[in-house]
């Protein structure tokens, strides 16, 4: 009844919203520390330049250098956040290196996890990459301080590195859930001098609002990863599957409005996270890395 269910939605889905056809070339698997063993999933990812960093569940960090459509594995290592209850699923990039030399800026990582990580939930790691690619260090934890019951099963964060803002997202009940929907708020982004432990409230937001009642835009995927470029939240969704289409959502920060890209035909396997990589976006899957070729949305 479930999977009838996932299919009549998105089936519902897929009539009501235009979809634009999208190219995609296959750059090849991943090499992540037992990737095929249950816990294992590749989750966040996020590319610096000729750099890109591939997160499991729980914290497990693997750096690759792309030189075109070829990429070699540079270290792998267990995240100072490695534990049960990190998820790992989304990587940003912040705006702010610890030392001047080194390689990579420091790494956002969503917890994202229905447990608490040492009594608190939905936290953001903030770790120093260290320039040998073989450890890290947590430096910084941001956490909401959601009293008002603003977000639901697991909050999100994402990292706009132009405007220095920090953008949570997440549901409110959980994707299952008819009653569901889509937060966005906004935070300035804290600079790791501020603290080991920053707690954002209610009052601190920028903006905290739903994108159904801006937009009047209706939709329910399951919550992968997210990247911020030029002002759009890139959504990439779905399993490559008739019942979970791999969809991309592209949500307007300025305009509040929603475009969507079909990714069915281009890409394969559960969709996870988003970056962008000599000029075009790149996305990792269960199934690999995938470059999309030609990214064109169409306005809802």
């Amino acid at each position: 009844m479930k999977t009838l269910r996932y299919f009549l939605i998105a089936a519902a889905l897929l009539l009501s919203l235009p979809l634009a056809g999208q190219k995609a070339e296959y750059l090849g698997q991943l090499c992540g520390e037992n990737h095929r063993q249950k816990g294992s999933s590749y989750q966040g990812m996020d590319v610096c330049g000729k750099l890109l960093v591939s997160l499991q569940d729980r914290g497990v960090a693997t750096v690759y250098r792309l030189s075109g459509k070829d990429y070699r594995m540079l270290g792998q290592f267990h995240l100072a956040s490695y534990d049960e209850v990190n998820h790992s699923n989304v990587l940003s990039f912040g705006c702010e290196k610890y030392d001047g030399g080194d390689p990579l800026p420091l790494a956002y990582i969503s917890q994202c996890h229905k447990k608490t990580y040492n009594g608190l939930k939905d936290i953001l790691f903030v770790e120093r990459i260290a320039p040998d690619f073989k450890s890290s260090s947590l430096v910084q934890i941001i956490r909401y301080d959601d009293r008002n019951g603003d977000f639901g099963y697991a909050l999100q964060w994402v990292i706009d590195q132009k405007n220095r803002l920090l953008y949570g997202y997440g549901n409110t009940v959980n994707n299952t859930d008819p009653a569901n929907r889509h937060r966005v708020i906004k935070f300035r982004l804290p600079a790791f001098e501020e603290g080991s432990t920053v707690v954002l409230t209610p009052e601190d937001a920028l903006e905290n609002y739903l994108i159904e009642d801006v937009s009047g835009f209706s939709f329910n995927p399951i919550g992968q990863g997210l990247y911020v470029w030029k002002d759009k939240l890139y959504m990439p969704t779905g399993v490559g599957k008739p019942g979970k289409p791999s969809i991309l959502y592209v949500w307007d920060l300025v305009h509040k409005s929603m475009e969507v890209v079909d990714l069915t035909r281009c890409t394969a396997g559960e969709l996870e996270d988003i970056s962008r990589y000599r000029g075009h976006f790149i996305v990792q899957s269960q199934e690999g890395l995938f470059v999309l070729k030609s990214l064109k949305a169409s306005k809802k």
